[in-house]
């Protein structure tokens, strides 16, 4: 009973979790949606994703070995396939904020798909780690997430939310 207490039961973090579920659920089967339906959708779920990982509790613990990936690399590639023939021409977009950015001189090109497959893989492995449901597990999981929010995932959200809107609004004006 007191396990319900532990900080990975807490409300931030149980919403998070449905709202990965419904993200990864999402991803798995866009290989089989329309691009509009694709992108219009994602356009909702990366500002819900960004905003829900940015209320998470801090955990204290530091990564001793709990967790494990549950995203293979095979299951990364086929959705990164998937997506990226999906996007099409609509795949590429610039990115000024890349830390890379400072050394280049030519522009930096991102990946729609793989920003997307990125973050699937850290909220998936997240989920996967949560179901197992032992606080020990929960919390190192909730220290990576929130870790990887800051240097990964979350820039990843930031990045492909401008360039979704971009893709939104290049796919309507196709239609007319």
């Amino acid at each position: 009973m007191e396990d319900f207490q532990h900080l990975g039961y807490s409300k931030e973090v149980l919403e998070f979790v449905a709202v990965c579920k419904e993200f990864c659920d999402f991803v798995e089967t866009a290989p089989q949606m329309p691009r509009k339906e694709f992108v219009l959708r994602l356009q909702k779920f990366i500002p819900l994703i960004y905003l829900k990982g940015s209320l998470l509790p801090i955990s204290e613990s530091e990564g001793i070995g709990l967790t494990e990936d549950f995203v293979s690399e095979d299951d990364y590639n086929y959705l990164y396939g998937e997506l990226h023939r999906m996007l099409g021409e609509y795949d590429e977009y610039l990115e000024v904020f890349d830390d890379n950015m400072q050394y280049s001189e030519s522009p930096v090109v991102h990946s729609i798909a793989e920003k997307v497959c990125d973050i699937y893989q850290d909220l998936k492995n997240f989920i996967s780690s949560f179901r197992c449901g032992m606080p020990e597990v929960i919390e190192e999981a909730l220290w990576l997430l929130n870790n990887n929010f800051e240097l990964y995932w979350g820039k990843a959200c930031v990045g492909v939310l401008r360039a979704i809107h971009h893709v939104v609004f290049e796919v309507r004006s196709e239609e007319n």
